[in-house]
């Protein structure tokens, strides 16, 4: 059996894709019937415009939001407690986690300069976009923390910067059996990637 699907692409990535990007997430797990979203988020507000579109939707899906761990957050941002609790209402749920793709291969190979793993699978990963990479990486470190349940499928949403530009429907595994993850579908990305 084949299925046709359209996939809705962007003219260029970041923040202002977000809108488009939740809605057409959460139509598409609602016509799949997933129980979970994951979404990378530095404030909370793409966990919440995740999971105001998932109940326009229709969807019951639970939002995970992915935050940086401390030591980004120093550098790029925390968590709103306003925008979480507004999100929380809806039945969001965050966490905040190292890295799946970073980690201490990330600290060898800065301190080594060398171009370790974590960083390969990342740089191929770029080529789909920055959104696309974020949108796994924030999968793994959901089952990391056990907020997603291995082998099933779930929604995922990654970014360039801030917001979300790519989503994802994805079969989850932890950072350590990242070769059991399998990206089934893409729901929407952008069309022009500039280059890293």
């Amino acid at each position: 059996m084949s299925t046709t699907k359209s996939i809705l692409y962007f003219d260029r990535p970041g923040p202002r894709c977000l809108k488009e990007c939740a809605e057409a997430a959460a139509m598409r797990a609602e016509s799949l019937g997933l129980g979970h979203a994951v979404c990378a988020t530095t404030s909370g507000r793409t966990a919440l415009a995740l999971a105001k579109a998932l109940r326009r939707a229709g969807s019951r899906a639970k939002v995970v939001g992915v935050a940086y761990a401390e030591n980004y957050a120093r550098r790029w941002g925390r968590l709103d407690p306003e925008v979480v609790a507004r999100a929380e209402k809806l039945g969001a749920a965050f966490t905040r986690a190292g890295h799946a793709m970073g980690g201490i291969n990330a600290a060898v190979g800065e301190d080594c300069a060398g171009l370790t793993p974590n960083k390969l699978v990342a740089r191929t990963y770029y080529t789909l976009g920055q959104g696309f990479k974020v949108a796994v990486e924030a999968v793994l470190m959901a089952a990391d923390q056990g907020l997603i349940p291995s082998g099933g499928e779930v929604l995922a949403l990654g970014g360039t910067a801030t917001g979300a530009d790519t989503a994802l429907v994805v079969r989850p595994a932890c950072s350590a059996e990242f070769f059991s993850l399998r990206v089934l579908e893409v729901v929407c990305m952008p069309r022009i990637i500039p280059r890293r």
